[in-house]
């Protein structure tokens, strides 16, 4: 996740406006809920717990330490791991032959080609490359929110989301969510991250 620019910040932070929280509680003396990387402006979630009989309670002290276990954690998980959108590029290349993407700036579609491979079809849309239509988001659109109602009406889908903002009008099928919002009540059958792994097999 990246962290905003130190120019677009303009307002107080204000923790109760996370949406996603991570609370500080448990069992262990030291913990490292988190690596984060200054020099990129980003942040991965770690929540590592270390046995206090190795005496890291003093930060100064152990910093060699706690710079490796962050260095160590950080090469592991950042490093060609499989992510979310990863699953939700293989489940929507695997069932489909046409995909829209919302990227920010506009909808994309990928067609799958005559004779084109799922997994060839796959890494065309995880890497966003070689689309076949583009339409760029106007104002209305509100962050891709309408592109992606528009784009989901009347069909049956597999809607993968990050916020669950979108909620479109005589869908069926289902949809990942990570954060909850209107597509909850819009008649789709929701899964889990777990759901979609599973279902790979």
């Amino acid at each position: 996740m990246a962290l905003p620019s130190v120019e677009g910040r303009g307002a107080r932070f204000d923790p109760r406006t996370v949406r996603q929280r991570y609370d500080l509680i448990g069992h262990s003396r030291v913990h490292v809920p988190m690596v984060v990387d200054v020099a990129r402006r980003t942040f991965l979630w770690t929540d590592l717990h270390l046995p206090p009989s190795e005496g890291h309670h003093s930060v100064a002290r152990h910093v060699g330490e706690l710079g490796r276990a962050g260095w160590d954690l950080y090469q592991y998980f950042s490093a060609g791991r499989t992510t979310l959108w990863d699953l939700a590029v293989w489940h929507a290349a695997a069932r489909t032959d046409e995909v829209a993407v919302s990227r920010g700036d506009a909808l994309v579609r990928y067609h799958r080609a005559a004779g084109e491979e799922t997994a060839a079809f796959a890494d065309r849309i995880r890497t966003l490359r070689t689309l076949d239509e583009q339409e760029p988001l106007g104002a209305e659109d509100g962050d891709g929110v309408a592109a992606t109602e528009r784009a989901a009406a009347g069909k049956r889908v597999l809607l993968a989301l990050v916020d669950g903002d979108a909620a479109p009008e005589k869908v069926s099928g289902t949809v990942y969510r990570l954060l909850p919002g209107p597509v909850d009540g819009c008649g789709l059958d929701r899964v889990t991250a777990g759901d979609l792994v599973a279902a790979l097999g």
